[in-house]
């Protein structure tokens, strides 16, 4: 991996903070407007309005994200000094290979951000590399810095499949090596395929089939003691309210 050093480069969470939440309302809003007569119409947001991070990259057709974490189950205390690990997993489905390459940076500078949305007073600095032999490309982003006065590293890898970007983040409250746990799912999922069942969800909101089929499975190696947590559909280009 080649990592590019930012030494001066200092990533200040309030105005990524903003700019996120106002991506993230704007265009519900529009639609709540539109229906304000008791007819679901869908709205259509102004040349003005914020857009979704689905509508600013070119030909995304579907984005679905998968979250786990090694934090213990309900009921069960945390060890004493457990620094707890988030890791999320994102699948992009574009209309063609080149919308998804020219959209590699761009998914990439947005998972490092929304993945410090939740914290306060957050400083990083930035190494940003290209990771050779995985996938069709590969980017990522090794992240250091604090949260208030905890330590913080975030690390990011996207990988372009195709006509789809697998991206993967792992972010915890320490200095710690998170890029071979990253870049193992990252692995698992380059190897694996749609599912070709019809997208299905259970009672407990966990998917399967179609692109869901892609993220790994949870006795596969990388997730180690990771825990799924949740699945969530960011967007689907039939629909007009895209999440992020």
């Amino acid at each position: 991996m080649r990592w590019t050093n930012h030494p001066g480069r200092t990533l200040m969470i309030a105005p990524l903070l903003a700019m996120l939440l106002a991506m993230l309302v704007a265009a519900p809003l529009v639609v709540a407007a539109a229906q304000t007569d008791g007819t679901p119409v869908a709205g259509i947001p102004s040349e003005e309005a914020p857009q979704s991070i689905w509508q600013t990259l070119d030909g995304v057709e579907g984005a679905i994200v998968r979250t786990w974490s090694d934090v213990p189950p309900p009921g069960t205390p945390s060890p004493e000094g457990l620094d707890l690990q988030f890791v999320t997993g994102l699948v992009v489905q574009f209309d063609d290979e080149a919308s998804a390459g020219e959209s590699l940076d761009g998914l990439r500078d947005w998972m490092i951000a929304s993945l410090q949305v939740n914290l306060v007073d957050v400083e990083l600095t930035q190494q940003i590399g290209a990771v050779s032999n995985l996938g069709d490309d590969a980017t990522a982003v090794n992240a250091t810095g604090t949260t208030g006065e905890n330590l913080l590293t975030i690390t990011v890898i996207v990988a372009q499949d195709g006509d789809r970007l697998l991206a993967v983040g792992g972010s915890i409250m320490a200095e710690e090596e998170l890029l071979p746990v990253v870049q193992g799912i990252v692995t698992v999922m380059l190897d694996r395929e749609p599912g070709e069942d019809a997208v299905e969800v259970d009672d407990m909101g966990r998917f399967t089939g179609g692109n869901w089929s892609i993220f790994p499975e949870q006795e596969d190696a990388p997730l180690d003691n990771l825990q799924r947590q949740g699945d969530l559909p960011l967007y689907d280009s039939a629909t007009p309210t895209p999440v992020g």
